[in-house]
């Protein structure tokens, strides 16, 4: 049971990570505001669709279910640097203005069939590589440097997918807890049924 609580912790340290964490939680108001930083209702809404879009409910339960949305909301005026907020909320409003544009409706208003359309290509264009910039920091295993059209859109959608495995949903309905080191198994059959098996920290 040790090492599941050690990758909860892992994944929380990269959700972090990712989110450019401040340490005090002071750190939560703007310069000059007399409120902590919140996403606005709308890209509320989009952050909604958007993860119901990239994890729906199949056979197991989806990042809806798992309070992902929720989660991330709540990092970003708790734990986010004003950076990182700039660039999710940056994300979330290019993804609804391009599907304004493109279907002449807010991405959140779209069908579930036609936020999955959309997204594909939206996806394939934001996470076209490009040259870092010269004074880009290094990354590290745990935050390899990305340098695509929209890192902030990258930063998104790798955030949902992170916050979703770290969920007690994501973790005990979606993946499988194998205690290591267990018992050697030579040959396992695969099954529609089989889950991935959660592993510690990168590897």
């Amino acid at each position: 049971m040790n090492g599941f609580s050690m990758d909860r912790r892992a994944l929380m340290q990269h959700a972090m990570l990712l989110l450019g964490a401040t340490t005090v939680s002071s750190c939560n108001f703007l310069p000059g505001a007399s409120k902590p930083a919140t996403l606005s209702s709308n890209e509320i809404e989009t952050l909604n669709a958007f993860a119901d879009t990239l994890i729906p409910v199949t056979d197991t339960p989806g990042a809806l279910a798992a309070g992902v949305p929720k989660t991330l909301a709540q990092m970003f005026t708790d734990w986010a640097s004003q950076k990182t907020r700039d660039e999710l909320s940056g994300a979330l409003q290019r993804l609804d203005d391009a599907a304004r544009k493109a279907k002449g409706k807010g991405f959140a208003e779209l069908s579930a069939a036609d936020r999955q359309t959309f997204l594909s290509g939206h996806d394939k264009a934001a996470l076209v590589d490009v040259p870092p910039p010269p004074d880009a920091p290094k990354g590290n295993p745990f935050v390899p440097l990305v340098s695509v059209v929209d890192n902030g859109y990258a930063k998104l959608k790798e955030l949902v997918a992170v916050l979703y495995y770290f969920s007690e949903i994501g973790l005990t309905k979606e993946l499988v807890y194998e205690h290591v080191p267990g018992g050697w198994t030579a040959s396992v059959k695969v099954t529609p049924k089989t889950r991935p098996a959660i592993t510690f920290g990168a590897f």
